[in-house]
């Protein structure tokens, strides 16, 4: 697209960088370090989840500043679409993309959200999403199985509460990248520090959740049945990915 025409619809609809409001999420596996890392003033309390940037009914954006303070994402998104996301674009469309803090603390349950196919054949909402951890500490994260687990292994594994010894660690730093596929069966460590980036999606199949209470002090949810209409069975690709740079972050000058 032609960045002048870009330039154009910016300024014929008074758009302008726009600040949201963060919406946080205190799942019981959640730590404080949003709020001190990046300054904020909040109250003491679980900070598991911020969301940063969504059009979602679990989660609004609303924005923060300027002309447009007060209006959420989706009023934005469905009264300029083609300014916000494009020209291939409705006024029926929602932002595409959620961008979300994550802080645990403690280790995430075992889940799998589907893929695109699984959520047109089974319901919910497609999830493929990448992670890019903030955090100091060397950790892992599990994402796909295990080499020579099958369907009915790991079922059987559900059965016996021992799911997540099924799941294949992986080693990471910070600045590691990582590909969750939909259909991925993944669980984040403890001590991670993560950006995500995903589809506009909050459908989680919660497999095993390592024998941990809710906030209101029963066990969670689990959704069997669905995880295992949403696994992908034949994935084994690696989930790291190299980041490229594209702006030096010392000094923020681009890098060729």
């Amino acid at each position: 697209m032609n960045p002048n025409y870009l330039f154009n619809l910016t300024k014929e609809s008074n758009l302008y960088p726009l600040t949201f409001i963060p919406v946080y999420k205190d799942y019981p596996w959640g730590g404080s370090r949003i709020p001190k890392t990046y300054h904020r003033d909040m109250p003491p309390g679980i900070y598991a989840e911020s969301w940063e940037i969504s059009d979602h009914d679990d989660g609004m954006s609303i924005v923060s500043n300027g002309a447009f303070s007060g209006q959420t994402l989706r009023k934005l998104v469905q009264t300029y679409p083609m300014e916000i996301m494009g020209t291939n674009v409705s006024k029926k469309d929602k932002f595409p993309l959620l961008i979300k803090l994550i802080d645990s603390k403690q280790k995430l349950s075992v889940q799998v959200h589907p893929n695109t196919e699984a959520a047109i054949t089974f319901g919910g909402e497609a999830k493929t999403e990448m992670w890019y951890l903030l955090g100091d500490d060397l950790t892992q994260i599990y994402c796909g199985l295990k080499e020579g687990v099958t369907r009915e292994s790991f079922i059987q594994a559900i059965q016996d509460e021992t799911s997540g010894e099924m799941l294949q660690p992986v080693q990471v730093k910070k600045d590691s990248a990582v590909f969750v596929k939909g259909g991925s069966v993944h669980a984040i460590d403890t001590d991670c520090l993560i950006l995500e980036i995903q589809q506009n999606s909050n459908t989680t199949y919660r497999i095993y959740d390592w024998g941990r209470m809710g906030n209101d002090g029963k066990p969670r949810e689990l959704h069997l049945d669905q995880a295992i209409k949403a696994i992908n069975w034949n994935n084994s690709e690696s989930p790291l990915v190299e980041p490229t740079l594209l702006v030096d972050t010392d000094t923020f000058q681009c890098i060729e």
